[in-house]
Formats: structure tokens, sequence, C-alpha cells
């Protein structure tokens, strides 16, 4: 009894399992880069990508007159982090493209000015990486007096985002705001 009671339930078992996991797949819509003509590259392009999108979420959800939130003195405003993850991505995506950084020096104070900053940071950075290919990898870059490759400046793009979207995640949740979630 048990061995026809298995012979069904395993197989059946088996296929259910199969057919939920590719649902689960498709409904996250996970990016297979596997197959792009430059994957590596295209796979720091969509966690970068991925991360931006999570900061610009923030940005925008936050309302104006919590710009200035800090939780303790010793720890960046909000307004202050997204100051900062744009200055760092024009910093990283000029040295990788080999230009001098576009930025300008003076701080952003306003909502409206910070996310324009912010977004103006971002597409810059889409343009680096869209013309980069995987070959480019290894060509030799600085990182703030560091001799190092260009895949560790992408690298750190996309690390750099990901870090201070944390704490853009606990601003927002500290203020009773739910913040942006995502398939990663």
């Amino acid at each position: 009894m048990f061995r026809s009671i298995a012979r069904f339930v395993v197989p059946v078992g088996m296929v259910s399992v199969s057919v939920l996991a590719s649902l689960a797949n498709a409904q996250q819509g996970m990016p297979n880069p596997t197959m792009a003509p430059n994957p590596l590259t295209t796979t720091l392009s969509i966690f970068r990508s991925n991360m931006q999108d999570k900061i610009m979420k923030s940005a925008d959800a936050m309302p104006e007159s919590k710009y200035g939130y800090r939780p303790t003195k010793d720890v960046r405003s909000f307004a202050e982090i997204l100051n900062h993850v744009a200055d760092i991505s024009y910093t990283l995506c000029s040295n990788v493209k080999g230009e001098a950084n576009p930025a300008t020096a003076t701080a952003k104070g306003s909502k409206t000015e910070i996310v324009a900053y912010l977004k103006g940071s971002f597409d810059y950075c889409d343009g680096v990486y869209s013309g980069f290919t995987d070959a480019h990898l290894n060509a030799p870059a600085d990182f703030f007096g560091f001799k190092t490759n260009k895949m560790f400046l992408l690298t750190q793009v996309g690390n750099h985002d990901a870090l201070h979207y944390g704490n853009l995640v606990t601003y927002l949740r500290i203020n009773g705001l739910e913040p942006s979630g995502g398939w990663f």
C-alpha cells in the first residue's frame, strides 16, 4: 500500500515543486544576464539599477520636512546621505569613464534640488554602464589612490548604493514610512 501511494505522491510532489518554483521565479521577474553579450557588466548594471531605483523611491517617499532628520547627531541626515550617494556615484563613474567629475561642489538643500542631483548622478552612471563591455573590466583604474581595475569601481557603485539604501530604509521606518521593496 505504501509503495502505491509513494508512486503517486512522489512524482506529483516533484512536479508541484517544479511548477511552484517556476511560478515564483516568473513572478519575481528575476533577470538572467547569462545570455547577455556582456554578462558580467550586465550583472553589475542590474544590481546598480535596482539599488538606484530603491534609493530614488526612498527620496520620493520621505517628506521634505524630514530631509533634515538624523537619528543621532553623529550620523548624516537623510538629505546628506542622498547628496553623498550622488557625489560618490559621480566620482566613481567619472573615474571609470576616465574624465573629470562633472558634479558641482555645492551641496543641494531642498528636496527638489537633491532629487534632481541624485537623478543626474544616476543618469550619468547609466551612460557609463551602457557603453561598457566585459572586455574593459580589467582595465586599470584608481580608487582613491589605490591601483585596481574598473570592475572594482563598478562593483563599488552598487555596493555603496546598497550600503546607504540600508540607512535610508532605517530612516524611513523610524519616521513611520514604508520603504519600497522589490525582488532583491
